[in-house]
């Protein structure tokens, strides 16, 4: 079974999100942990990539940027809010582009982001893949099922006439 991709044409990906996000200072030498940053949008594409870079003070060394979450619906209800659940966590890493692949679970999805709670501020971007996505064990499942339905709709034409 294979799958071919084209990973390394920049018009195969579309930037989907993208945001700078900055700590709110309590005090001059302490600040609130950034939240949870959610995207607001529903994802039908399983391929992603992204990037992080924050302010990294110096002297340090910090590669740590915090984790990419898939979050879907459980179609359940709890108290008037509808629950939805991690499908999926990454982690990830500063100044690196990560690609993440995540399985056909579900026909759509969300993510978010938590970054490191000593972050005092993060530029985040995500693509998702748009390009060609062939994946023989689809194809071969549409290959198996097009005879069967020929073979059907034949015996079907025989009955009615």
């Amino acid at each position: 079974m294979t799958r071919i991709l084209q990973l390394g044409n920049a018009d195969n990906w579309e930037q989907i999100y993208h945001t700078s996000v900055a700590a709110v200072n309590v005090t001059p030498k302490v600040h609130a942990p950034i939240p949870e940053i959610t995207v607001p949008l529903l994802l039908e594409n399983h391929i992603l990539a992204v990037y992080i870079t924050t302010e990294v003070p110096e002297g340090s060394n910090w590669n740590f940027a915090g984790f990419l979450n898939q979050k879907f619906e459980l179609g359940l209800t709890v108290g008037g809010t509808p629950e939805a659940d991690e499908l999926s966590r990454r982690k990830l890493w500063l100044n690196r582009i990560k690609l993440v692949m995540f399985q056909k679970l579900t026909s759509n999805y969300a993510i978010s982001f938590d970054v490191p709670k000593w972050f005092k501020n993060v530029n985040l971007t995500a693509w998702q893949y748009i390009g060609v996505d062939y994946d023989s064990i689809e194809q071969l499942l549409v290959e198996d099922i097009k005879p069967s339905l020929v073979s059907i709709e034949s015996k079907i034409d025989a009955l009615i006439q």
